[in-house]
């Protein structure tokens, strides 16, 4: 054993091991001695004799003396305790046996509170009793074990803060810190480098992992490897130039192996995760449940829950339009009877689409289109374009297409390569749907078929944040109650669509026609629309509303019965007129020239439909009943100023 001594003697310098143990030394080597209590250095080093003495206490002797008195040990253990620390080969015959890792631990365990430093760090004592923190009084070290099963730990001295790992072959191959948990549940969980790190951002109740060196890039990038993660994992390595680089070198590694990840920045304006947590803790919750609504929004489908906290939150993009107010992103049907003029509209908003011109009195937002007129020729399609255009060079941002494949069969991979091709367009038009209807299943009925063709396309033109806009067919059968019900095929095809154009006529011969509007993101309205022979162009008249209301008054206006009315009440000023129905309607006949079809009995229906609008006219009607009905018209007198009753009466102002 005395080889063992003269090894350790010879390579140890007595400075080097007195600060292994907390001894300071100042310029002169000098120190408080850690064998007593004193306030002025009384403790020195010899470095040419490589001995220490103390001249308070007279403790004296070389190194291996100091580590033995100083741990209360034999010469020789002290003698390759050193050995140990300073990595001095010491030619042991006899194969040291495997330290006993979780003894060792567990006595960390137990001497926690011996130490102030996780404290110091801002983790709480529920943490440091959550995840099995230690402290090594022998080494004057931290401990932090890398799960709870107590088989691998690293060490981090509270005086010098050089770490510690155990050897490979005492412990095994590192693994990352609290590694487990990538294939525990769908939560994100941050990256970062550090277990102090990781173990600020589980105490804030988020999920994390540590490399424990940005070194140990690979060693995740295995781990995912053999095993995906459940969960996508949030890249917040420290907030310098190397661990900046280890971020992006591990999303390379990560989008090459198909695995979910996200970049976030949780340090904010800090170092690391650990700062931002002594800081401001409450800032690093907030980074922590943004980073978690990022990394879920990234990776988020249908399928996937959400809060009503994480909705609230979230900033959440608002329809986007291709018409404003009209026609939003998403699957879009437009029905209509046979030779209506659809195409003809179809190929007027892919016009004013393209140019970002107003389409039937509503903005558009400008883009490229594609337009499957699978119903037309190229010859028919141009003719129709140019009496459109008249001279006019089309808009370069519409396309145009003759055929296309079923839905079942291309189509939508098509339309896919027509995107990549001319990524600005948004708005889609088939023209019309049956033409691209897949292949019917003898097993599925029809209302499947329809919304299961349906759900496809309107999750295709979700996911590709486009409108695709299907020209449809009505039943022949009217149905004055819903027009909605006359689409031909299932109730599916409304019921999947986000937006329903239904366009009618109450007679085939009519110049007006009713455009009704509904959808998810529209509010239920109708318009009514006429197209122009002239221009080509289908017009709007206004709202059915107004459309409706104009008529009732021009009807009223141009009434034999009306006219004759204010003709007989002008004649009259003072006193109105009284006469019979029979004496009305001859009346009529003086006044117009015109024949009522209408019985006396009819004329009494007919006075009492426009009965409401004669007295907002300020005219009275009365009936008295006698032998013989006498209807009674005259001037309302309101109180108006002295002078202008007069006028009405003299009949100036009829």
């Amino acid at each position: 054993m005395t080889d063992i001594f003269e090894k350790v003697k010879t390579q140890v310098h007595i400075a080097d091991a007195v600060a292994q143990f907390g001894v300071q030394l100042n310029s002169k080597d000098k120190g408080l001695c850690p064998f007593h209590n004193e306030k002025t250095p009384s403790f020195s080093v010899d470095r040419k004799t490589n001995i220490f003495t103390c001249f308070g206490c007279g403790a004296t002797g070389d190194v291996i003396a100091f580590v033995s008195k100083l741990k209360n040990i034999e010469p020789l253990e002290a003698a390759k305790l050193l050995a140990e620390m300073f990595h001095i080969d010491i030619g042991e015959t006899t194969k040291p046996s495997k330290p006993d890792i979780k003894a060792y631990l567990k006595k960390c365990i137990a001497d926690v509170s011996q130490t102030d430093y996780f404290a110091r760090r801002g983790l709480t004592v529920e943490t440091v009793k959550k995840y099995c923190l230690g402290y090594d009084a022998y080494r004057k070290a931290a401990v932090i074990p890398y799960s709870s099963k107590l088989t691998y730990y690293q060490t981090r001295s509270v005086i010098d803060k050089k770490f510690f790992k155990p050897k490979t072959e005492d412990a095994g191959v590192e693994p990352l810190f609290n590694g487990d948990m990538l294939y525990k549940g769908k939560t994100p969980i941050a990256v970062v480098e550090s277990p102090i790190c990781a173990l600020s951002i589980m105490q804030c109740g988020f999920p994390a992992i540590a490399l424990c060196g940005v070194g140990n890039i690979n060693k995740l990038a295995h781990a995912v490897k053999s095993k995906k993660p459940t969960a996508t994992l949030i890249l917040a390595l420290d907030n310098d130039d190397a661990g900046k680089k280890a971020s992006g070198d591990l999303a390379a590694m990560l989008l090459e192996l198909n695995v979910q990840y996200d970049v976030y920045n949780i340090a904010g304006e800090c170092k690391d995760p650990n700062e931002l947590l002594l800081k401001n803790k409450s800032q690093l919750e907030r980074n922590l449940k943004a980073a978690k609504t990022a990394a879920k929004k990234k990776y988020a489908t249908a399928k996937d829950s959400f809060t009503a906290s994480e909705l609230q939150d979230e900033e959440v993009a608002p329809p986007t339009w291709i018409v404003d107010g009209m026609l939003p992103t998403g699957l879009a049907l437009l029905c209509a009877p046979s030779k209506l003029g659809k195409s003809w509209m179809m190929l007027q908003l892919c016009m004013a689409v393209a140019e970002g011109n107003e389409f039937l009195g509503y903005a558009t937002k400008k883009c490229e289109c594609l337009y499957y007129a699978l119903e037309d020729s190229k010859a028919r399609l141009k003719d129709r374009m140019q009496k459109m255009l008249k001279g006019k060079r089309a808009p370069s941002g519409v396309h145009f297409a003759l055929d296309a494949d079923p839905i079942d069969n291309g189509f939508m991979e098509r339309v896919v390569d027509e995107i990549k091709t001319y990524p600005n367009i948004k708005l889609v038009i088939i023209d019309t749907l049956q033409k691209v209807r897949g292949k019917p299943s003898s097993k599925e009925s029809m209302y499947s078929i329809d919304y299961r063709e349906m759900g496809e396309l309107k999750r295709f033109a979700d996911k590709n944040h486009i409108t695709m806009l299907f020209v449809h067919h009505l039943r022949k059968m009217a149905d004055e109650s819903d027009v909605y019900n006359m689409i031909s095929g299932s109730t599916a095809l409304m019921g999947a669509a986000d937006t329903v154009f239904v366009i009618s006529k109450k007679k085939r011969t009519d110049d007006d026609a009713t455009m009704s509007m509904t959808g998810r993101d529209i509010e239920q309205s109708s318009i009514v629309v006429q197209f122009n022979k002239y221009d080509y162009l289908w017009e709007v008249r206004g709202t059915a509303e107004e459309v409706e209301a104009k008529k009732e008054r021009q009807e009223y206006e141009n009434s034999p019965i009306v006219i004759t009315i204010k003709e007989l009440i002008k004649r009259n000023p003072m006193g109105g007129w009284k006469g019979s129905a029979a004496e009305l309607m001859k009346a009529v006949y003086d006044v117009t020239g015109k024949q009522l079809a209408e019985s006396a009995t009819g004329v009494g229906k007919l006075i009492s439909k426009y009965e409401y609008r004669l007295h907002c006219d300020d005219i009275e009607h009365t009936v008295t009943r006698s032998a013989t009905r006498t209807h009674t018209f005259k001037r309302i007198v309101r109180n108006m100023p002295y002078g202008y009753q007069r006028t009405i009466y003299d009949g100036e102002n009829d």
